[in-house]
């Protein structure tokens, strides 16, 4: 099935600088299996993505540019940057950072809905949980203007309206990563 709406979380490798901060999540496995820069560019979503699609990509500040850069060579055009506040955060290298990216795109015509007084904002505020959990209330943001069908990759739980695919998704065993990762052995 091909989806009008894509929401992904790649599974980006992150280190930090252990010499200037102490940062509690360093020198600690993260809870889910990491991809590369390279494997994520070659991360088949056309699988996924309709030839009209909108594609949200989560992103952390320092792998906005790779992500901007991927999203090319996956053949979708930049439109805007959406930022969660996640009302706390971590002090990293100097900055407190609490807020998270993610980056709409989009390929063929836009399909988000554009009804007058019907807008998407570009930034939505909801209290951090869990390592790498999205808030609740982007979700239910976009069930109000996006296009069925929808998709969520890499995610951590099953959302209302979307199908979900995931290492950590509890009602659903499938083993993404693991397949992924076989189709791109098998292209080598």
């Amino acid at each position: 099935m091909k989806y009008k709406t894509v929401v992904i979380d790649p599974p980006w490798q992150v280190c930090c600088n252990l010499t200037k901060v102490k940062f509690y999540r360093c020198g600690k496995k993260l809870p889910y299996k990491v991809m590369t820069d390279e494997e994520i560019a070659t991360f088949p979503i056309n699988d996924f993505a309709d030839d009209n699609c909108d594609l949200f990509m989560w992103v952390t500040h320092t792998k906005l540019p790779m992500a901007l850069e991927i999203l090319k060579k996956w053949g979708f055009h930049y439109h805007c940057l959406l930022t969660w506040d996640k009302q706390n955060g971590v002090c990293l290298n100097g900055f407190y950072r609490r807020t998270e990216f993610v980056i709409y795109a989009y390929r063929g015509k836009l399909g988000i809905d554009v009804k007058e007084g019907n807008y998407l904002p570009t930034l939505f505020k909801e209290q951090s949980t869990i390592h790498s959990r999205k808030p609740d209330i982007f979700y239910q943001l976009l069930l109000k203007r996006t296009q069925k069908p929808r998709i969520d990759i890499f995610a951590r739980r099953k959302h209302v309206g979307f199908d979900a695919f995931g290492d950590e998704v509890e009602e659903n065993q499938c083993r993404l990563f693991e397949e992924v990762k076989r189709m791109g052995e098998s292209l080598k």
